[in-house]
């Protein structure tokens, strides 16, 4: 015989019901299959007595067995079942399973939402999701009170059409990624500068700095080829999922280190080399001059390490190419950049770092870093909080 090990609290499973019914048959009463399968008595003398069924028998015999009103509830262990001519009953795991599997079918079939309960969401949530593109997890985290049931039942109420939400609505449902494939032919930085700084350095960094400051560092383009050639300088704190945006004119290194200058000048030496202790990019050649980001050229003192992930491994700095959903959110693929500023930038960066994420318990990247980075650096930055209801992930954000 087979013993399974059955989790308090959880459906009976199919084989939680074959053992139910091999014990059955060997005359085990409800105690003994319950401490075999580490449940509660009455859950399973409720699970027999709910799924057994009369079996059918050619004698006229109509008296029933007195089975039928005590336990076991089925003959399925009588000694006298093979020429007893009483009614019988019976359990059987396959019957009782699939009773089993058509009452949860329909149970989830029926919707438990009240008239006044879909009037609150389509006037509060829906506007959020379909105008703003808010995602499902930061609605229940921002008003929790209006919905009373989880988020599979929510997109099933999306699917029966009862709110105003649809799934073209929502952030990924709708969506698929296509594969893009890699250009070979695009130009590398030079290998040389990437003595001391591979990927494999960082590891080894890691080890004897396990508690440093770690900020991915990116760029985003527009139009291909676009008036001006602007695109964004991104970087993220990889502990909060705070991102920095930065306008560059030209996709070049030179415009990199200029940013870089900007934030030694703007937040001071000590606060930079605490920030930006390290620094992780790929292989873009707008990342070939990493001394000019890792040195304090008026001392010489190096504030920051830069180091590079391996070719064609962009999950080796997975978290900000995560974060620049948010940025496709409120510019698609193939919008121009030449009409932003770097206060369009500052924006979309407070709104992006405002939303609640799953990740961070439930709280912004604003409110997850602010103690780290500190609120004077905050100002310096030029980024705010913005409430919840307000946060805009649309194209709208840019034309208020």
């Amino acid at each position: 015989m087979k013993f399974y090990k059955a989790k308090k609290y959880k459906h009976l499973s199919f084989e939680d019901r074959c053992t139910i019914e091999e014990y059955l048959n060997y005359g085990y009463n409800f105690t003994k299959i319950a401490n075999r399968l580490s449940k509660d008595r009455t859950t399973i003398s409720k699970e027999v007595y709910k799924h057994r069924f009369l079996r059918n028998s050619n004698n006229s015999n109509s008296k029933p067995c007195c089975f039928e009103t005590k336990p076991p509830y089925v003959c399925n262990g009588c000694d006298k079942k093979n020429f007893c001519t009483k009614i019988k009953y019976t359990y059987s795991h396959a019957v009782a399973y699939n009773e089993y599997k058509k009452n949860l079918i329909d149970s989830r079939k029926q919707v438990y939402i009240t008239k006044e309960q879909i009037v609150s969401i389509n006037d509060v949530i829906a506007p959020l999701m379909v105008h703003k593109h808010h995602s499902v997890n930061q609605v229940y985290i921002t008003h929790p009170e209006l919905l009373p049931f989880s988020k599979s039942t929510f997109y099933k109420y999306i699917d029966l059409g009862l709110l105003n939400v649809k799934n073209i609505d929502l952030q990924r449902k709708v969506k698929y990624k296509v594969k893009k494939e890699y250009d070979y032919t695009r130009e590398k930085t030079n290998i040389k500068i990437k003595v001391g700084r591979f990927y494999t350095d960082f590891k080894d960094y890691l080890e004897f700095h396990p508690n440093c400051s770690i900020v991915e560092m990116d760029t985003v383009i527009g139009t291909s080829g676009g008036k001006g050639g602007k695109c964004f300088l991104t970087l993220l704190f990889r502990q909060f999922n705070f991102m920095l945006i930065f306008l560059l004119p030209y996709k070049q290194s030179k415009y990199v280190t200029e940013v870089f200058n900007y934030l030694k000048e703007l937040l001071g030496i000590d606060e930079f080399k605490r920030l930006f202790e390290v620094i992780l990019t790929d292989n873009g050649t707008e990342f070939s001059d990493p001394e000019s980001i890792e040195v304090d050229f008026n001392t010489g003192e190096i504030v920051s390490n830069v180091f590079y992930c391996d070719s064609n491994c962009s999950w080796q700095k997975g978290s900000i190419e995560k974060n620049h959903e948010y940025i496709r959110y409120i510019l698609p693929k193939g919008t121009s950049f030449s009409g932003l500023t770097q206060e369009d930038c500052n924006l979309i960066a407070s709104h992006i770092n405002s939303v609640p994420r799953l990740s961070l318990n439930n709280i912004s990247p604003y409110e997850a870093s602010f103690n780290f980075i500190g609120k004077e650096n905050l100002d310096k930055l030029k980024i705010d909080k913005i409430n919840y209801d307000n946060i805009d992930l649309t194209i709208r954000l840019l034309k208020k």
